[in-house]
């Protein structure tokens, strides 16, 4: 009996103290052994926005590292994550200026991975550019369309909106000829442009065509000449001229020349512009050898005698040295067009090019020998009446058509190496591995702002 009573007691005493123990403070427990049931998701470095084809990229989390010389710049949704990896040491860059995203093993790369488990990798920047006048020109987004039979390819560069553009009349991979059915030309951009248009009357450059159909993506290589033609409306002035000198009054003192002087400005030997019955012109000596002009003509001999036209511009040496313009330079003084006053013989003044429009003077007056198109023929050599630029070396490559345009690979508007904070837009054309067909997907309006750890 006295057994069992000391065995009730020692479980009444146990009991009591479970009771103790159970009101004991939580915050007082080892807080090491609590495992939390939801982890805490990573901070966000910062945004990162996008579309994938033309749909909003709308991410989870946007994460961004530095190591081993790189930047990483990753935007994750779900499964996928479009990821961008840059020289740590990378400064800003204009937007026509963009660095070119490419593949694996490059310092710039782009890659989308997909929820298909497919990884792909950049191309080389989808672009559209080509070289004329020694220089290249890259557009800031290029345009594509694929429609009706007829396809057009267009560049467009700068803020005035320079642009190339080319048509088509057919949907297919080949390649064409441009000429009156098959056109190209590139516009200066602004109100009055330039327009240089392949010549419609004979074949002038080619085009070749790479149409992905499935992927809706056109690449290709194309070159032309492309000539601006202009109209002038220029009216040759009437007026008196009172010294008989071939000049009117009204141009003589525009260029500081005496209207009253026959001998003003000095004409060069040759010289045959004057008004021989004119009293004023008659009765002066422009050569200074004692001899009247009219006597001069009378005796068969050359009222200008001895004065030098070195350029063959028309102006004597003399003179030019007078003014103070060049006299082995036939393009100088500068002369209004209808200008007719120069020595279409002068070796000078033939090679020369006044108005700038790329033919010489002399093919303006007679025309470029063996030219087909016999441009300069009979033109003026003071008045631009057409300028002709070759456009060579263009390509475009991967631009989208039926889908969002593509801007223009990566570019970055602020790098601040203390505060670790980069900021900058993307855009790229990517192609999957591992798919057949291969799939490619457009990604553009890009946009990151990060601070990297």
């Amino acid at each position: 009996m006295m057994k069992t009573i000391n065995t009730i007691l020692k479980l009444f005493l146990a009991s009591i103290v479970l009771m103790a123990c159970s009101t004991e403070d939580p915050a007082e427990l080892d807080s090491s052994l609590h495992i939390p049931d939801v982890v805490t998701p990573p901070v966000s470095a910062g945004t990162f926005t996008g579309k994938i084809d033309g749909a909003d990229y709308t991410i989870d989390i946007a994460t961004a590292v530095k190591a081993d010389g790189f930047i990483t710049i990753t935007g994750k949704r779900g499964n996928e994550v479009i990821t961008l990896r840059m020289p740590d040491d990378i400064t800003d860059n204009s937007v026509t200026n963009p660095y070119v995203l490419e593949g694996a093993g490059t310092d710039y790369s782009g890659f989308y991975n997909t929820n298909v488990s497919t990884v792909s990798e950049a191309t080389i920047l989808s672009n559209l550019h080509m070289t004329f006048d020694d220089a290249l020109w890259i557009a800031d987004s290029p345009l594509a369309t694929v429609s009706g039979g007829v396809t057009t390819v267009r560049g467009v560069k700068g803020a005035n909106g320079e642009s190339v553009n080319l048509t088509v009349q057919a949907d297919q991979t080949g390649s064409y000829v441009f000429g009156a059915t098959n056109l190209a030309n590139y516009n200066a951009g602004g109100a009055g442009a330039n327009v240089f248009d392949a010549d419609m009357t004979a074949d002038n450059g080619t085009i070749a065509l790479e149409i992905d159909d499935l992927n809706k993506l056109i690449s290709g290589t194309f070159s032309f000449d492309g000539t601006e033609t202009y109209t002038s409306s220029y009216i040759v002035p009437n007026g008196v001229d009172t010294d008989g000198d071939g000049m009117f009054d009204g141009v003589e003192s525009n260029l500081g020349y005496d209207p009253n002087s026959a001998c003003s400005p000095i004409k060069p030997a040759g010289y045959t512009g004057y008004d021989g019955a004119n009293a004023i012109w008659m009765a002066a000596d422009c050569d200074n050898d004692g001899v009247t002009n009219a006597d001069e003509v009378t005796a068969g001999t050359d009222p200008y005698e001895g004065f030098v036209d070195t350029d063959g511009d028309g102006i004597s040496d003399e003179q030019e040295t007078i003014d103070g313009t060049d006299s082995t330079d036939p393009c100088s003084p500068a002369q209004l067009e209808k200008y007719t006053g120069y020595d279409v013989t002068n070796a000078i003044w033939k090679a020369a090019d006044c108005d700038g429009d790329t033919v010489s003077n002399i093919d303006e007056v007679n025309g470029p020998d063996n030219d087909p198109l016999t441009l300069g023929d009979n033109t003026d050599p003071y008045f631009v009446d057409f300028l002709n630029k070759s456009f060579t070396a263009g390509s475009f490559s991967k631009v989208p058509y039926a889908q969002p345009t593509i801007l223009r690979g990566l570019n970055v508007s602020t790098h601040n190496t203390t505060d670790k904070r980069i900021v900058g837009t993307y855009s790229f054309v990517s192609a999957s591995i591992g798919e057949t067909p291969t799939r490619w997907y457009v990604i553009t309006e890009g946009t990151f702002d990060v601070v990297y750890e």
